[in-house]
């Protein structure tokens, strides 16, 4: 049985134009339709529809963040081995600290990109939310150390009020710290 390779235009639903035009963009994200409707020979407004359409299909999304490659903030990456991963991706879904996440196969079932501006706090916060989890088996985190190409991370300024024992307003660690943290006493 001769199975044969699907091609990206085959699973993207996209033509060679398409495909053109998102790597014009993934080049220059500020390129302007009408250099682009040069370069693929069709209308300025052709190429303003297309560019709809990929967004529509996902296919060109913007990311707004901070370059690793370019900035001086620690990033880690963590892989986490869980007994119930949903159970810990609920857990850390609004997590401020937390850039990227993404269920894996394998030994470790979730890896997470962490972002802060120093190892120290890293290295609090994956303790306190990881390590100290008890449906969490292994935890193993790598420090990035350079990044090769542009990487956009987006990031939360939230990160900067951490006090080592939750993370945001949103944190799921919260439920256990009392609630007088977030109101002051009124002075008499």
């Amino acid at each position: 049985m001769d199975m044969k390779k699907k091609s990206f235009n085959e699973i993207l639903k996209i033509d060679d134009a398409d495909k053109k035009i998102i790597e014009m963009i993934e080049k220059d994200p500020d390129i302007t339709h009408s250099d682009i409707a040069k370069e693929i020979e069709k209308s300025q407004p052709a190429v303003g529809a297309r560019i709809i359409k990929l967004e529509r299909k996902h296919l060109l999304t913007k990311i707004v963040g901070f370059n690793v490659k370019e900035v001086d903030i620690k990033v880690a990456i963590v892989y986490i081995s869980t007994k119930d991963v949903d159970r810990i991706v609920k857990k850390i879904e609004n997590c401020p600290f937390i850039n990227h996440a993404f269920k894996i196969s394998g030994e470790f079932n979730l890896l997470c990109f962490i972002a802060a501006s120093d190892l120290q706090t890293i290295e609090k916060l994956v303790d306190l939310c990881f390590r100290r989890d008890e449906n969490v088996i292994n935890v193993k985190t790598n420090i990035l150390i350079e990044s090769i190409h542009d990487f956009v991370v987006p990031i939360d300024f939230q990160i900067e009020n951490f006090d080592g024992r939750y993370c945001g307003p949103d944190c799921s660690l919260q439920d256990a710290l009392p609630k007088f943290k977030f109101s002051q006493e009124k002075e008499n």
